[in-house]
């Protein structure tokens, strides 16, 4: 409330004509709602595209750190990139001692499998993944015998296929150290296109030392088990000892052969005296 300038009545603040005197009060009159909330409401959308505007590059900049990380690649000092061959060739330069490469291949499988300890290991020179090779997650009711104190254990043999589209393996699956004759073993072949597993008839390749046989020293070996059966026999006395039977016909050398004693001469006989004439 306010008092009018010429009347000093009071009025509302907002009249223009003074309802008692009837001139003008030169007061302001009432701005409209409308006018009072639109400040208001401009500054609160301006706050809220602020907002909106900050969480979009919020997101492209935490999208842009995610895809730079997946597709990280290798860089060596002169910027170029490592190709899948050096790859491979500096992860054999760091690999355990005592690793047997079983294969390699610088194609697109891009990848390196070698056997260490019993475990078959796959390095994959893209992804730098470093993976085992076991049947017992492989293949369902297989399990394969582990134990990294005991020499013959997990995978025992493993070889490409001459195709070089395989390997074949051969695991232990079963083991008693108490029975070592009693160990049991199981064959498999992987697939290392589409990295299949599945049980497999394998017979390992012999060397050709084991292959060819040395008939020789078996021929001698049996001549010294019958010259030491032989000198047994002159030693004992009087008694007959049976020959054990050769495990195949072997000819002894004539120079071997025990001579036999010769035969004593007969005797010559009495002279008979000439019969007397009568």
């Amino acid at each position: 409330m306010r008092r009018c300038p010429t009347c000093e009545e009071e009025i509302d603040e907002h009249l223009e004509i003074c309802p008692w005197c009837g001139r003008r009060t030169g007061f302001e009159p009432k701005k409209p709602l409308s006018e009072k909330l639109t400040p208001k409401m401009t500054s609160t959308n301006k706050r809220m595209l602020y907002y909106v505007l900050a969480g979009v590059a919020t997101v492209a900049v935490l999208t842009g750190v995610a895809v730079g990380c997946l597709n990280r690649k290798p860089i060596i000092g002169s910027g170029r990139q490592l190709g899948v061959t050096e790859v491979i060739d500096s992860f054999v330069s760091v690999m355990p001692q005592g690793s047997k490469v079983i294969a390699r291949f610088n194609d697109d499988r891009h990848s390196i499998y070698y056997l260490n300890s019993g475990h078959l290991m796959k390095f994959n020179a893209v992804s730098k993944m470093l993976e085992e090779v076991n049947p017992s997650t492989m293949v369902d009711d297989v399990t394969v015998y582990y134990n990294d104190r005991d020499s013959v254990s997990g995978v025992v043999e493993a070889e490409l296929t001459e195709d070089e589209k395989y390997i074949v393996m051969r695991v232990v699956t079963e083991r008693n150290e108490r029975m070592p004759e009693m160990t049991q073993y199981g064959s498999f072949r992987l697939n290392t296109e589409s990295m299949n597993l599945l049980p497999y008839k394998w017979t390992p390749k012999k060397s050709a030392a084991a292959a060819n046989v040395n008939q020789d020293s078996l021929r001698r070996a049996w001549a010294a088990y019958q010259r030491r059966h032989a000198s047994d026999e002159s030693s004992s006395s009087g008694e007959q000892q049976v020959q054990p039977t050769a495990p195949q016909p072997v000819e002894t050398p004539l120079e071997e052969q025990p001579t036999a004693a010769p035969a004593p001469a007969p005797a010559p006989a009495p002279a008979t005296p000439p019969a007397q004439s009568e």
